[in-house]
């Protein structure tokens, strides 16, 4: 079981910085003037997060291999989880950097600064913390949806718990196990995010 949970938490970990880095570059593509780069982020957020997590690790697991793209199983189930909740944060950082003030996109033009730094050192972080209650609540589903590659006999948690449920026909106490390390998973993440949230929230206007 600590294998599984070993795994469990290296997902989490590889999908939050992926679907972190997913939704940073698609909601600033969402909000760009550019017809094209809007028009490519709104159907890749659009495609995702109205699709099944499920249908997208089978596709990466099972399709890919099909057309020569070969990778282990639980790094394509990543690669899915990552695009699923990636397209969910696109949505999220879009409503964040249209909450963002005028004022603050006029103040650093007036800096001089060119428009990545704009973005980056100014734009972004006011978006990230305006974001940041909703992109906790879509970094714990990642967490959740974990679970979910366990249909593909990988080992996180849940696939070990069933593995061993198939050999020992006893499957109420690995249950309630599953659901305690979940709930106690959940609950430390949430308290890591709500002592990021009031940290930035010393930086607010």
């Amino acid at each position: 079981m600590e294998k599984g949970a070993l795994v469990t938490f290296e997902v989490t970990l590889a999908g939050i910085v992926g679907a972190l880095t997913v939704g940073t570059i698609g909601a600033s593509m969402r909000t760009s003037n550019s017809t094209l780069a809007r028009g490519l982020a709104t159907a890749f957020a659009e495609f995702f997060r109205n699709t099944p997590p499920l249908v997208h690790i089978y596709f990466a697991v099972f399709a890919l291999p099909l057309v020569g793209i070969k990778f282990p199983a639980v790094v394509c189930a990543t690669i899915a989880l990552i695009l699923y909740q990636g397209a969910i944060s696109i949505e999220i950082l879009r409503a964040g950097l249209e909450a963002v003030p005028k004022g603050q996109y006029e103040a650093a033009s007036a800096l001089g600064l060119s428009p990545l730094a704009q973005f980056r050192d100014i734009i972004a972080p006011q978006a990230f913390r305006i974001s940041l209650p909703a992109l906790g609540n879509n970094l714990i589903s990642l967490l959740k949806n974990t679970s979910l590659i366990s249909a593909i006999g990988t080992f996180e948690i849940t696939g070990m718990a069933q593995d061993v449920i198939a050999i020992r026909l006893s499957s109420a106490e690995l249950y309630l196990t599953i659901g305690a390390f979940y709930l106690a998973s959940v609950f430390v993440l949430s308290t890591i995010l709500r002592i990021t949230e009031h940290r930035l929230a010393r930086y607010a206007a």
